[in-house]
């Protein structure tokens, strides 16, 4: 039933949350592990389950998206029935500004696409978490249970979580939806803005929307429909990151430094796909000292590196020492510099003798082509 199956991707959060490394570009196009965006995982795992037609809604700085996935080429997604699309938003006539506020709106804009696609149902997901899931068991799930609505949930104990969360029955049936309110201590299942609909009952959704003006999807979408329609909860039991913030970007790129969790990520039976770059092997000075450090090709390292992450292209002259940082493309530390918990963009320059720092709970940010 797979084959059944298309995607909407959300480049964007549609949140209120800032993000100083989504100032220029799409939450989407993050940089991410080295060498990825963020949207590799969740496009990875949709070819790996044969989820050929996709469409990528923006909203807006979405050159970085356009430039990254191209035609879908690198994915297999560069075909002539189905593929990959961008689905760009679109403006209200007299005016210089868009409609998409919501993530409402933003399905509204493309409804003439989803309308004229042949599949039965629709996965509908944010782009900015970091997991892999088997999208053909979710679908199959979906099925099996007569479900309108299957959502995907993670169980777990975060006090600072601020999103929908779920209560279910013993047959996996969502009883109640509710937003998480102040910290709480206990166990949470808590949504992870990946869902599956019906596509006629997404669509007849979508039309009530639109005449009664709604912008909030989980309200209108989940909260208001758990007696009405059938919405079930799928969980996801594997390593999950959601980023929306820079601090949830240094938590994940930490995280993947663990052997266990980087493996499950980057090892699994889901090969993750990203843009392919040709360039040479990275070389190692003689000075150079590594310790558990993940480094991308293209790099110079001759300087000294502990628990960080490194982009291709990056130089780090000798005697530079970082701790605790993430490293974007082509950046370069000169000699004698001297960071820990530091996130540099792409082409920053840490000049030489330079002293930097921040906390794990509050990075340093260097914003893209900065020289300090």
């Amino acid at each position: 039933m797979i084959s059944k199956t298309m995607c909407v991707l959300f480049s964007e959060s549609y949140s209120a949350v800032h993000n100083d490394l989504a100032a220029d570009r799409t939450l989407a196009t993050v940089p991410f592990g080295g060498r990825y965006r963020l949207i590799d995982f969740v496009l990875s795992s949709l070819v790996k389950a044969r989820v050929n037609n996709i469409g990528i809604l923006t909203k807006e700085h979405y050159g970085s998206l356009v430039d990254h996935v191209g035609s879908g080429k690198e994915w297999d997604l560069d075909r002539r029935n189905g593929g990959l699309k961008i689905l760009t938003p679109f403006a209200k006539a007299g005016s210089e500004t868009t409609r998409t506020r919501s993530k409402i709106d933003a399905l509204l804009s493309c409804l003439a696409y989803l309308e004229e696609s042949t599949e039965e149902y629709v996965i509908l997901a944010d782009t900015n978490i970091v997991m892999n899931i088997d999208f053909a068991d979710l679908v199959r799930y979906h099925i099996d249970n007569g479900a309108d609505i299957t959502l995907v949930y993670q169980s777990a104990n975060d006090p600072v979580y601020n999103g929908l969360v779920i209560d279910h029955d013993r047959d996996g049936r969502v009883i109640d939806a509710y937003y998480a309110a102040g910290e709480m201590s206990d166990c949470q299942n808590q949504v992870l803005k990946v869902f599956v609909f019906n596509k006629s009952l997404l669509l007849n959704l979508l039309g009530r929307a639109y005449t009664f003006g709604w912008t909030d999807f989980d309200r209108e979408f989940i909260t208001k429909n758990i007696t009405k329609l059938r919405i079930c909860g799928y969980e996801h039991k594997g390593y999950c990151a959601v980023i929306n913030t820079v601090g949830d970007l240094y938590k994940a790129s930490m995280e993947i430094l663990k052997p266990e969790i980087r493996k499950e990520v980057f090892e699994s039976e889901t090969p993750i796909l990203t843009r392919v770059k040709n360039s040479s092997p990275t070389s190692y000075g003689f000075d150079s000292k590594v310790k558990n450090t993940l480094i991308a090709d293209g790099c110079e390292i001759n300087g000294t590196l502990e628990n960080c992450v490194i982009f291709r292209g990056v130089k780090i002259e000798k005697g530079a020492v970082l701790k605790n940082c993430v490293i974007m493309q082509n950046s370069t530390i000169q000699s004698g510099a001297n960071l820990d918990c530091v996130i540099t963009d792409k082409d920053v320059t840490i000049l030489a003798d330079h002293t930097m720092g921040g906390y794990p709970t509050f990075p340093f940010v260097i914003s893209k082509g900065q020289t300090v």
